[in-house]
């Protein structure tokens, strides 16, 4: 299926593939050590310049890849625009610098532009002595109440502009930003387990009211901003049957697998790398049997946030990876996309330990790292949609009982909710503290907060109640009907 394309920006925002020493700092009359001299093209008379390049970034990550750079409509570049572009990316860690959120911050403020040109507004004049007749305030109107967007996206969008214009207030034209929006700072107590701290909040009055976060549905839990639910222990046969009885393959059944057994999350899943089966070693197993692997940033396997957390392998799982990693299948896969690194931006520099675990057919991951050298030049990384794919499998296979509102997350609380059960035991009989398996259980899913794990034990002590007491309420039900069948042959009689 093809992207989406805006037509209105076409012509009008252009990525430029490569931007070479974009983060370099040029001198016209002082060479530094370690300056190089360079030409400056476009003069009348020959003229050299000096380039003293970022200090810490390699050959890379110097440069920026697909920049994104905005014309008026006349064809000429918006400067102010790019400049600020430029500022967001700068002021970011060199491994950190994908351009993502500058194309997208890009195509809001070429969307405001537009607006301007269509309504003959100049975006630089504030002069209106009253707020709706100012540039900032009509785009707010218009967005407001002829664009049909959210409030949330119109939120964003005025967001971006207001930024946008502090930036431009501040280095290029004179613009009071109280004219710009209305802002009001206010703050806020807030409590946690770790004591109370204050908040401070801004408030711009070119801001719609958003509904508030809604409460997490029965039977589900909020997990760091995602309601998962756990499959009951027969819903959980239903998709073993599934993956046993039916063609699955053999990298999808894995990907299941070790979602399921060790509460990952996909990206976490599908950026396991070759270089991390070599732990799979005798001296590495745990006394429960598993091997940890330690994952986030500059491990190769990426976390959510980017947090830095331990998963913990099951032996027999990590057996049947490292079986699957030397298969002939996997090979060809990995043979795939290291021909594919070669070709690429940093060709050789990619060594067969750093190669993903998972693969297509077509030798791609399904999901690149943050850690993965070509994360700064690929213009859209790869998800992890496959995930998609392997939901839709389970659906299929799993029978008309299964819940059809399944996610690939709910493995990660499935796989709670299992943990928990195979700990209740030894809190029941007193060998285990309940404190303890609330550890436990934090420590494997990496919860920042207690408070979260806590919320998934109420989940789960309501879950066989709530079911004990769906079959009562059922059993009732049956044994009421014939009660009432009964009672009315009585009167009948």
């Amino acid at each position: 299926m093809a992207s989406y394309i805006n037509s209105t920006h076409e012509g009008r925002i252009v990525l430029v593939p490569s931007v070479p020493n974009i983060f370099a700092t040029v001198y016209a009359t002082v060479c530094l050590p370690g300056a190089v001299t360079e030409p400056l093209h476009g003069c009348e008379t020959s003229r050299e310049i000096y380039r003293e390049d970022e200090v810490g970034a390699d050959d890379h990550l110097k440069n920026a890849y697909n920049f994104p750079f905005l014309f008026h409509k006349d064809g000429t570049p918006w400067i102010e625009a790019n400049s600020y572009l430029y500022h967001i990316i700068q002021d970011q860690h060199p491994n950190e610098r994908p351009t993502d959120q500058a194309r997208r911050i890009a195509a809001e403020l070429l969307d405001y532009l537009i607006f301007c040109e269509s309504q003959g507004i100049d975006w630089k004049d504030f002069s209106g002595k009253r707020p709706s007749h100012r540039p900032t305030y009509k785009y707010f109107n218009y967005l407001k109440n002829q664009s049909k967007r959210s409030s949330r996206v119109t939120n964003q969008y005025t967001g971006a502009v207001y930024n946008f214009y502090k930036y431009v207030s501040r280095y290029w034209h004179s613009i009071d930003m109280e004219r710009v929006d209305t802002v009001r700072t206010f703050k806020s107590f807030a409590s946690t387990a770790k004591g109370s701290f204050l908040i401070e909040r801004v408030r711009r009055s070119q801001t719609l009211s958003t509904a508030p976060t809604v409460q997490p549905d029965i039977g589900t839990v909020r997990d760091e901003g995602e309601d998962l639910r756990p499959l009951t222990n027969q819903q959980l046969k239903m998709l073993q049957d599934s993956l046993t009885k039916h063609k699955w393959r053999v990298q999808d059944r894995l990907i299941v697998d070790t979602a399921l057994m060790t509460g990952a999350r996909k990206q976490t899943v599908l950026t396991l790398r070759l270089k991390h089966l070599a732990q799979f070693t005798e001296e590495n197993l745990r006394r429960d049997n598993t091997y940890a692997v330690k994952c986030g940033p500059g491990t190769g396997i990426d976390t959510k946030h980017s947090k830095a957390l331990t998963i913990y392998i099951p032996k027999a799982l990590a057996s049947r990876l490292s079986i699957w990693a030397k298969s002939p299948t996997a090979s060809k896969r990995q043979k795939k996309f290291m021909d594919l690194a070669a070709s690429g931006p940093i060709g050789s520099q990619w060594k067969r330990e750093d190669v993903y675990l998972f693969l297509s057919e077509q030798g791609n991951s399904y999901y690149v790292s943050k850690d993965d050298p070509n994360y700064p030049f690929i213009k859209t990384p790869a998800k992890g949609q496959v995930t998609t794919t392997i939901k839709r499998k389970i659906l299929k296979y799993s029978g008309s009982t299964f819940p059809k509102d399944f996610t690939f997350h709910w493995l990660r609380a499935t796989f709670a909710f299992q943990l928990y059960q195979y700990l209740q035991p030894l809190v029941d009989s007193g060998r285990l503290g309940s404190s303890d398996q609330i550890s436990i259980i934090q420590i494997r899913l990496s919860h920042s907060y207690r408070e979260t794990t806590e919320h998934y034990l109420k989940l789960f002590k309501m879950f066989n109640e709530n079911l004990a007491a769906q079959e009562g309420w059922e059993d009732w039900l049956m044994g009421g009907e014939g009660m009432l069948q009964n009672h009315d042959n009585k009167k009948l009689a």
